[in-house]
């Protein structure tokens, strides 16, 4: 069974690695905050640097323009799953070796990505503005191509996907959205109209759902199946409804990418939190679609990174920085 003892043994393992790295690679560029159970993070002026480039000026440039400038709040720690996403897959990217991501097979025994890479297109921070939402879904690598559709969610030290907001009534006070709370029960409450807090705003989510999970949306659910795995959910939304609104259940599908070693992917269960794996099997269980939402370990898809020998940069990086390597 995984256990939180696991999680400190891989997380405590993993530190070591990473400071490492930090005091061979970046010894005077760190902000100077603690060692102790605490990753490196690299001070303001210098995160950009937290991504792993080619030592070519010219390919570590393009690395560079593939890659947004809005980047999450701790992108400089060393354990920023978004440093390490933009690392991988801007070089793929920029090396134009999408071709790398082709036939590679997922836990599942379907395509983790696509079967050819003719005419896919790759954009890191892909912002969706299908489903009406305040604030744009952003996927942390869209493929896309006539076809086909993969919304790639990307984990490193993560022990969980994130959930629905709306049940944290302290939060919402302090926007001054209190009135948006719920009880974490898909039920007309606190005097909506409609079952969901989100749909009485006007995002789309419950359009959808019905279409790619069996949670019909003309009747409560105790508790909603939704909340619990929010940005999995999400993100098949993302990969399935097409420009014009409507849902294509045949093309798209999320991949998850995820460190083999991280106890909160492996098996087993506690019962005072879910981790990752619960949710990803509660999600799989739910799914109209068998596929719709797949897996993949970074050490598997390293495997085929390594075989253009253009990259040897990023995975004998990716060795020494984080101690992820090929399968």
């Amino acid at each position: 069974m995984t256990s939180y003892c696991e999680y400190h043994d891989y997380e405590k393992a993993l530190l070591g690695v990473l400071w490492a790295w930090a005091d061979r690679i970046h010894p005077q560029e760190l902000d100077g905050g603690k060692r102790c159970g605490r990753p490196p993070v690299l001070a303001k002026e210098f995160k950009s640097r937290n991504i792993l480039i080619p030592p070519d000026k010219s390919r570590a440039a393009r690395i560079r323009a593939a890659i947004p400038r809005a980047r999450h709040r701790h992108f400089g720690s060393f354990k920023s799953s978004q440093a390490l996403t933009q690392s991988v897959f801007g070089a793929v990217k920029a090396y134009r070796r999408l071709d790398l991501l082709e036939n590679i097979t997922s836990e599942c025994d379907r395509q983790a990505f696509f079967h050819s890479s003719e005419g896919m297109n790759l954009e890191l921070e892909k912002k969706v503005d299908r489903l009406k939402e305040r604030r744009p879904t952003s996927v942390d690598v869209f493929l896309s191509g006539a076809q086909c559709r993969v919304a790639v969610e990307c984990k490193f030290t993560e022990q969980e996907f994130s959930t629905c907001s709306r049940t944290d009534f302290k939060a919402l006070s302090r926007q001054g959205r209190s009135s948006e709370y719920c009880d974490g029960n898909y039920r007309i409450q606190s005097g909506r109209t409609h079952r969901c807090a989100l749909t009485e705003i006007g995002i789309r989510y419950w359009e959808y759902l019905p279409h790619l999970f069996h949670w019909p949306s003309d009747q409560d659910h105790n508790p909603c199946p939704f909340g619990s795995v929010y940005q999995l959910a999400r993100n098949a939304m993302a990969a399935s409804v097409i420009p014009d609104g409507r849902v294509d259940t045949a093309g798209g599908h999320v991949l998850v990418v995820y460190d083999a070693r991280n106890p909160a992917f492996g098996e087993g269960r506690k019962a005072r939190k879910k981790f990752a794996r619960d949710q990803l099997e509660t999600t799989e269980a739910a799914c109209h679609v068998p596929g719709l939402v797949r897996r993949l370990s970074w050490q598997r898809l390293l495997t085929a990174i390594s075989r253009a020998p253009e990259l040897d940069y990023l995975v004998a990086g990716l060795a020494g920085k984080y101690g992820l390597k090929p399968e």
